[in-house]
């Protein structure tokens, strides 16, 4: 051994691995990536970010999210509606799951549909929704509103997009939203009319309607016995 390796030996630092900053990829077990960063014995708090998507990236690229940038917060991301439903109505995780984002209009590879999920949503009242989609219509704007989802995130959208999308929600109970008022479809802020604080035009490319209005998603208030 050479003296520069027995100084390292001394130090206690041979053979350490270094870190670079790197993301670790989480592992795939079938249809879910598990929950990252777990902490030593049950969970305590309602600390769980709930994803379910079809597209497997989607999946993949919102784990990552919550595991780099929402802190508190683990993920446990599914493909399959039927598994959501296991783990939702476990007891285990009663107490557990902070918030259900879902693709609101997915079928998964077995053929099921969310609507199992927010019908157990529903039953439960106690665990908050939100929702992405691909079809950016007035029709899903108003079902959302109507099921106390918590905000409504067009597809596609980058990481940044999303992990503040789920801070509002996690921070301050719903993500900012504007409607057209023409179309009904939800706008996305790209450039601000700083006089009015809010997006200048529609960015449907066949509505273009500078009458947009804000919008707000609320869960809904417990009902008084």
């Amino acid at each position: 051994m050479s003296r520069r390796s027995r100084k390292r030996a001394s130090n206690g630092q041979q053979g350490r691995p270094k870190d670079h900053g790197r993301t670790r990829k989480a592992k795939s077990n079938g249809d879910k990536t598990p929950e990252s960063k777990k902490s030593n014995g049950r969970q305590s708090k309602a600390n769980m970010v709930v994803l379910l998507d079809s597209d497997p990236d989607y999946v993949e690229m919102e784990s990552k999210a919550v595991v780099n940038y929402i802190s508190g917060y683990n993920p446990m991301g599914f493909t399959l509606a039927g598994r959501v439903l296991s783990y939702i109505s476990n007891p285990r995780n009663d107490g557990r799951i902070g918030l259900v984002i879902l693709d609101i209009e997915m079928k998964d590879a077995e053929g099921n549909s969310v609507d199992a999920v927010l019908e157990l949503l529903a039953r439960k009242k106690n665990i908050p929704i939100a929702a992405v989609s691909s079809n950016n219509t007035s029709e899903n704007v108003r079902r959302l509103l109507e099921l106390g989802s918590l905000g409504l995130l067009p597809k596609a959208f980058t990481m940044e997009i999303f992990v503040r999308f789920v801070k509002n929600i996690l921070r301050h109970g719903s993500s900012p939203a504007w409607q057209c008022n023409k179309c009904g479809k939800l706008v996305i802020v790209n450039h601000i009319d700083m006089l009015k604080m809010k997006p200048i035009r529609c960015t449907d490319r066949d509505c273009n309607s500078t009458d947009i209005i804000e919008i707000k998603f609320t869960a809904p208030s417990p009902a008084k016995g």
